[in-house]
């Protein structure tokens, strides 16, 4: 979301507060909130939501959290607009506290699909939302099938691409230098998070990719998990790891280095959702585990493997050495879009009519919510 950030900021006739939540706030991921305070592209609110725990019950505490502190900004800051982007709990949060606060909710990346307790989410602030910008056509049809205007619908891209597109990768000779990494061998790029409706089994399956992993013995950087249920589980049994040779553990790479890494490297394993969109971008293959991204649009990069350390190990070797499959991957195509979707965003905030019409989503209306040209010009 930086680049949409930044793009509200060089605005004469916007201006961006930010909510600085969840993950964080958490210790193990310092160098995150030390990046936000870095950049400082705007006033920041800070509201710790996460529990000490990472059970079911936790989480659902923790969004109860979420609200009220949300509501409380919100007042204060009596925002024009709310933007949200994505599926995570703090969003669906800040969406029910913005809609009961009459405030216009603006949400990117709805009607992707994913499979997951994600899903309910994601619908719920779409539900809540008065204008949707999609990442991708088919996320549009989801929305109308769902019931939204198509005058409130835009497709926009994902922004994440806009940060592809304009990066300044940190030097693969640097990176390699920092993580220990032979550039001469092959290298695995591995994120795995847990699955709320598969808690119970998130240890067991951070142990069959591991496994994987050890019988492949490439070097690998593995970052941490998110902190929903079952995450810490999965992080104890990654640390119990750190001792082999192979593993290089590192909580959070931050946006830079994350993409720089993939950039150079040979796969991606794991369920991160940076797999699906972000990977067609590099043209790198990815051994996708397991039921997180379930029903997300692919690329062609793609290999979809269930938790099993037998299925892992033969998807890596296939993508790395099955001739065909290397040779489709050069026609590689990100259908997230070109890497445009800040420019888009920002016209469309500056444009935006707030009216009793917009609010009321429960009305038909056929009358278009942007004004001809920005409203602040």
């Amino acid at each position: 979301m930086t680049p949409v950030f930044r793009g509200i900021v060089d605005r004469a006739d916007l201006t961006l507060d930010m909510i600085v939540t969840g993950m964080h706030l958490l210790p193990e991921f310092k160098s995150s909130l030390d990046k936000i305070r870095k950049d400082n592209l705007c006033r920041s609110h800070f509201a710790s939501m996460t529990l000490g725990e990472d059970s079911s019950q936790a989480m659902a505490q923790s969004f109860g959290l979420a609200v009220f502190s949300f509501s409380s900004i919100l007042r204060d800051v009596a925002p024009d607009i709310v933007l949200l982007q994505g599926d995570r709990g703090e969003m669906l949060a800040t969406a029910i506290a913005a809609a009961h606060m009459n405030i216009p909710l603006v949400h990117m990346s709805g009607g992707d699909y994913s499979g997951s307790i994600d899903d309910s989410i994601r619908n719920a602030i779409s539900m809540f939302s008065h204008i949707h910008l999609t990442t991708c056509r088919l996320s549009s049809e989801r929305l109308l099938a769902m019931g939204e205007s198509p005058n409130r619908l835009f497709e926009v891209g994902e922004p994440g691409l806009d940060v592809i597109k304009n990066m300044e990768f940190v030097p693969s000779e640097a990176l390699a230098q920092e993580l220990s990494l032979d550039l001469s061998k092959p290298i695995i790029l591995a994120t795995q998070h847990s699955v709320t409706t598969e808690a119970d089994q998130a240890a067991w399956q951070m142990a069959q990719t591991l496994q994987a992993l050890v019988e492949l013995d490439f070097q690998c950087v593995f970052t941490y998990p998110n902190s929903d249920a079952g995450g810490r589980q999965m992080t104890g049994v990654l640390e119990s790891y750190r001792q082999n040779k192979f593993i290089r553990i590192v909580p959070n790479l931050g946006s830079e280095k994350y993409l720089s890494l993939m950039r150079i490297a040979s796969v991606m394993v794991g369920n991160s959702s940076s797999g699906i969109v972000e990977s067609p971008s590099f043209k790198i293959p990815v051994v996708n585990i397991g039921t997180r991204q379930h029903g997300r649009l692919r690329s062609t990069n793609v290999v979809d493997v269930p938790y099993d350390k037998d299925e892992i190990v033969l998807a890596v070797r296939y993508v790395l050495e099955n001739a065909d499959f290397r040779t489709r991957l050069r026609d590689c195509i990100n259908p997230y879009g070109d890497g445009t979707a800040a420019d888009k965003t920002v016209e469309i905030l500056e444009r935006l009519l707030i009216t009793p019409a917009l609010l009321a989503k429960w009305m038909k209306s056929g009358e278009t919510f942007l004004s001809e040209t920005p409203l602040g010009v």
